[in-house]
């Protein structure tokens, strides 16, 4: 064989086997700082790519929009989404859930909550009863946990549309809704029970001058999810680490102990895209809420966007396994 045809079978020798070992990289939300994310979840990270054979890398990112657009990208293949990001995934028909967070002592449900400092309004009544007074610290339009669930359950059923209602509106993760009320750069802000509980860590005296005055009712934590064109195989090696992790095996003592540190977590439950069912109603609720309140819309405008609203709902209950 000549220099050049041993050149060129190598070549492919080594893009084949490239090919086959692709880098995976699993993308988190970094709801507390990305360097602290990243710390967290590095060594569960490390264990999946023992586990896999694969290498994989972790990348933390501040907002959900950011993890949705980079898992859409291909850039990340297995990521913990909230569950309004997963679901445009799903929709996108790009990714699929197969598992769901529980938090140390087996919790697997979170309640959004609405934060005052002391001496501010001691209730979400005395908010509501003045209109363009308060400054609000909420999440990203893409979060569900800090901005949907608030945004339907504490202000929609008061008949308050957000918008219009604040003085001032600020987005942005829980700790920057935290600190925003702290430094008193708002009046009222949103986070979750899980967040809240991290903060109440990382900043305990600032947490004294803090408290909750509204919960909504319970969800199921946040899902994750893998990109669906990956290997089948590769897919059910990853399903079966997350599953197993911190349960089976003779370092499961050890893995629990990552767990906790990585958000306070126990481990991983079985789930699907049936999860999403959860929101895909709020959403519908919200959306023709806003509907109703919008005055710059014609009687015909109107009309058409419910239709519209209502043909996504049912092409979404469809795709998540149809009604409850």
């Amino acid at each position: 064989m000549s220099p050049r045809a041993l050149f060129l079978v190598l070549s492919l020798v080594t893009a084949t086997a490239h090919a086959a070992h692709p880098e995976i990289v699993m993308g988190v939300l970094a709801s507390r700082g990305v360097e602290e994310a990243e710390a967290d979840w590095q060594p569960i990270v490390d264990d999946l790519s023992a586990a896999t054979g694969q290498n994989v890398k972790l990348v933390a990112l501040k907002t959900e929009q950011e993890l949705l657009s980079e898992f859409g990208q291909n850039h990340i293949q297995i990521a913990r989404l909230g569950t309004q990001a997963a679901l445009t995934s799903v929709e996108q028909k790009q990714g699929q859930i197969f598992a769901r967070l529980a938090l140390t002592g087996g919790v697997s449900e979170f309640r959004s909550v609405l934060l005052t400092r002391k001496d501010g309004p001691a209730s979400l009544d005395e908010v509501l009863r003045q209109p363009k007074h308060w400054r609000y610290a909420t999440g990203t339009q893409d979060s569900t946990a800090n901005y949907l669930i608030p945004q339907y359950y504490a202000f929609a059923k008061n008949n308050v549309l957000v918008t219009q209602f604040f003085n001032q509106i600020s987005n942005g993760a829980s700790e920057d809704n935290f600190r925003a009320l702290v430094d008193r750069r708002a009046d009222v802000a949103s986070t979750n029970s899980d967040d809240l509980e991290k903060l109440h860590d990382k900043y305990p005296r600032d947490y004294q001058q803090l408290r909750v005055i509204w919960e909504s009712p319970a969800f199921s934590y946040d899902p994750l999810i893998m990109r669906k064109d990956l290997p089948p195989a590769m897919q059910q090696k990853i399903s079966q680490f997350f599953l197993n992790y911190g349960r089976k095996g003779a370092n499961a003592t050890h893995e629990k102990e990552k767990l906790y540190y990585a958000d306070e977590l126990s481990g991983f439950l079985p789930s699907s895209n049936r999860q999403l069912r959860e929101v895909t109603d709020l959403q519908l609720f919200y959306a023709l809420f806003q509907l109703a309140l919008d005055k710059n819309s014609s009687a015909a405008a109107s009309a058409q966007t419910e239709k519209t609203l209502y043909r996504r709902y049912n092409d979404l209950v469809g795709v998540l396994g149809g009604a409850r």
